[in-house]
């Protein structure tokens, strides 16, 4: 092992230029906007960030991006803070994916700096953009300063900030000097010098190193460290199979993180869902290769074809994406049985993400029921056992549809009303499309409903409405992504509805209670009658939402 320091500059020149490279169990640039701002600001004020911990390998090849790399140095500790360096000076690491991204990643990160704040004691300010500040002479990219290369450019630079502060001669040479100086100190980061420790350790004593190092905080979760280990095992799996395999399921929307695959593969592969009873040894090519292929084909089967079918085509809907591991592993083990029917595997699932199971920390609970799918001796037994861990009552109660819609514990109740308007074939108020579907008329992958009050907020609120009351689910309906609510919003009721020819029929698929669909005057939908529309329409929503479980149970 060995110990040396290289300056900020230093690192972002190896990260372009090749000579160090991530290897394919790390993960990809994860950090928010807030987190690279902290960085810059902790290397002005010379505060420690850590030491680097570099891998001297010239035999391993497996990068995270591409193969044929020439590095020898791999990044095990540091990856995020060397992106992070790399986007505030401007300069694309060799493993980030394509320049487009890289440009919309400088927007996003752009760390902006006030080189005369008003409490003036010669520390600046650090901040992320916002118009106000765009606009602030004051403020400058500190990316604009730490890409300069020779400190004497630094000179027109300031000269060119002191010309839009002010137009006294006198002021501008006492400002000039001062800025000058502060735009030096923070073109200094370039040299801050970082601790970098080198090690040239066997590829499984890497993967061990990596795993402890994760685990020992918080940066890393369980899952991610064993992909880190099924990476190793399997040299060029997460780079050509897994990743491309992850990023095709995100561009239709469903976007789960490392859990859930590492997960459905224990489970599918060890009929456990908690990672620390899974054997290293599971890991390795002889089991991996199947269990992968198996993982893939059932979710791909679950996703984009079972739940598509009934409207669920983007991991935003659900209530829990942890709830989708039991209900892979369901299929894959009985989707072959005579007896297996999805609609009752759906109406469980659903019941389970009401009962909140697998929220928070879910592990125990997933362990439980994955264990208790695999043992079981057939489909309906295998449900039996799930549905006797749940807590709650199949049937909803009318008056849970008069819960606010935007709070967390309500996202089942959420779901439900989409399903039901899908399940309805209810248009879009504006555009007429069906709901869940494009122009086309095909399902719409990865469709996020767009929550529309029914009687708008405004108007509610010029009435004294309470907010409770105003965002009660039975006030909500959905719309289409695309849709422009601007054209329903603060109008009444009654007003748009004759102005975008909303017809009973439309009306009775998005579940408006029937006083209100066959009178659509100004006085059947005035604001005096909300209460009573509230009730009515929470009343029909729980017996449309039991009939479509009970539909979903084959009675």
């Amino acid at each position: 092992m060995a110990l040396e320091q290289r300056k900020v500059w230093e690192i972002v020149h190896q990260a372009v230029s090749k000579h160090v490279d991530v290897p394919e169990f790390q993960r990809e640039f994860v950090w928010e906007p807030e987190q690279v701002k902290l960085l810059a600001e902790s290397l002005y004020r010379h505060y420690p960030i850590g030491s680097f911990l570099l891998w001297d390998s010239s035999e391993y090849r497996e990068a995270k991006t591409a193969q044929g790399t020439q590095a020898s140095l791999w990044i095990v500790d540091g990856q995020q803070r060397t992106t992070a360096l790399c986007l505030l000076l401007g300069q694309k690491p060799y493993w980030w994916p394509n320049a487009k991204d890289w440009n919309r990643a400088l927007e996003r990160y752009d760390v902006m700096a006030n080189i005369l704040p008003d409490h003036d004691d010669n520390r600046l300010e650090f901040g992320l953009p916002n118009p106000i500040r765009r606009l602030d002479p004051r403020w400058i990219s500190v990316r604009r300063i730490l890409s300069v290369e020779k400190v004497e450019e630094l000179t027109k630079l300031a000269q060119e900030i002191v010309n839009k502060i002010s137009d006294d001669p006198e002021k501008k040479m006492e400002l000039f000097s001062k800025v000058h100086a502060r735009l030096h100190r923070l073109w200094q980061i370039r040299e801050r010098e970082i601790p970098i420790i080198k090690i040239q350790h066997e590829v499984e004593d890497v993967a061990e190193i990596f795993a402890r190092l994760n685990q020992a905080g918080t940066r890393v979760k369980e899952a991610d460290v064993i992909l880190a280990l099924a990476a190793v095992h399997n040299p060029g799996w997460v780079r050509e199979e897994y990743l491309p395999f992850t990023h095709d399921l995100q561009d239709q929307g469903w976007d789960l993180d490392a859990g859930i695959f590492i997960r459905t593969m224990a489970g599918i592969g060890r009929g456990r869902a908690r990672l620390l009873e899974v054997p290293k040894d599971f890991w390795k090519p002889e089991n991996l290769k199947n269990v992968w292929k198996a993982t893939t084909k059932v979710m791909s089967e679950v996703l984009l074809k079972r739940l598509a079918e009934f409207g669920i085509t983007s991991a935003e809907l659900l209530p829990s994406a942890n709830s989708l591991v039991p209900l892979f592993v369901l299929h894959h083990r009985w989707g072959d049985s005579p007896s297996y029917d999805f609609k009752k595997a759906l109406r469980w699932f659903l019941l389970a993400n009401r009962d909140g199971r697998y929220s928070g920390s879910a592990i125990t609970s997933l362990n439980e029921d994955v264990r208790s799918i695999v043992e079981a001796k057939g489909f309906d037994q295998a449900l039996e056992s799930l549905y006797k861990r749940l807590r709650i009552a199949s049937e909803i109660a009318e008056d849970e549809f008069l819960n606010r819609y935007d709070r967390a514990g309500n996202r089942f109740l959420r779901l439900m009303l989409y399903l039901l308007l899908f399940h309805k074939g209810a248009r879009d108020w504006v555009d007429g499309t069906l709901i869940g579907y494009d122009t086309s008329g095909e399902i719409k992958t990865g469709f996020e409903p767009q929550w529309h009050h029914i009687y708008p907020r405004s108007l509610l609120k010029k009435a004294n409405i309470s907010d409770d009351d105003i965002n009660a689910l039975a006030n909500i309906t959905v719309l289409n992504e695309r849709t422009n609510v601007n054209k329903l919003g603060n109008k009444k009721p009654s007003r748009y509805i004759h102005q975008f020819g909303i017809s009973r029929e439309v009306l009775r698929s998005h579940l408006i209670p029937a006083p209100f669909v066959e009178d659509r005057s100004e006085e059947v939908w005035s604001v005096e009658r909300y209460p009573d529309f509230l009730i009515e329409r929470a009343k029909l929503l729980a017996k449309e939402a039991n009939a479509l479980l009970q539909e979903l149970d084959g009675s």
